[in-house]
């Protein structure tokens, strides 16, 4: 399995790359809007890109998966709520894509914004009934949860938001096993939580204790 992380300083975003070597598909999610790292990583590494997530509609930042459907036909997958103007590819809760050896879950955690997602990340030749790690969008981060309080201009309450948030927390990601590796969508510096840490990698175990509602 690979899984790399790119970290964009200036917006404290985070964005990765997974991908089967056996297979070579691999599969973005959340990225940037200068794909050409993506695209170039993934021909040095044998892997054609054929899937990009998001975890949620980006409004802090200019996202690449328009330009990544554009450009190397990868499928769009969001959160089924989700109701953008383009094709898409609905990710209901548990639904699976299949890169060899490694399994991309989706589970859906809204909360962030109503359509919000996190994807679990199998790797099968290591651990079959575990996830290897979990990639949190703005849902978990390290050290913080995101911020429900931002949708309030287009008529979304906070309040039905946190709500959200504490069932998908409580109900999706701290029941995941310990050593589960937590990667999240962002880090210190961003305005979509208020205690981040400039840490960019944790465990569901560690961030159990600090963030558990």
């Amino acid at each position: 399995m690979i899984l790399e992380q790119y970290y964009l300083g200036c917006l404290a975003h985070a964005s990765y790359l997974i991908g089967d070597a056996e297979t070579g598909i691999a599969a973005v999610l959340d990225p940037q809007r200068d794909v050409d790292g993506y695209i170039e990583d993934a021909a040095k590494l044998g892997l054609t890109i054929e899937h990009v997530f998001l975890t949620h509609f980006h409004t802090d930042f200019i996202a690449g998966h328009l330009e990544l459907r554009d450009r190397v036909g990868a499928q769009i997958h969001l959160g089924a709520k989700a109701d953008p103007d383009y094709a898409f590819v609905p990710m209901a809760d548990g639904s699976t894509v299949e890169m060899g050896s490694v399994h991309l879950q989706v589970l859906e955690t809204p909360g962030h914004t109503p359509e919000g997602s996190c994807v679990l990340v199998y790797d099968l030749a290591a651990d079959a009934e575990k996830p290897h790690a979990v990639l949190t969008g703005d849902t978990l981060f390290i050290g913080d949860v995101g911020r429900p309080d931002l949708m309030a201009s287009i008529g979304v309450s906070a309040m039905d938001l946190a709500g959200m948030m504490y069932d998908s927390l409580r109900s999706k990601l701290l029941p995941l096993a310990d050593e589960t590796l937590l990667y999240p969508g962002h880090g210190a510096g961003s305005l979509c939580g208020k205690n981040l840490s400039s840490d960019t990698v944790s465990t569901i175990g560690v961030q159990r204790l600090f963030c558990s509602p």
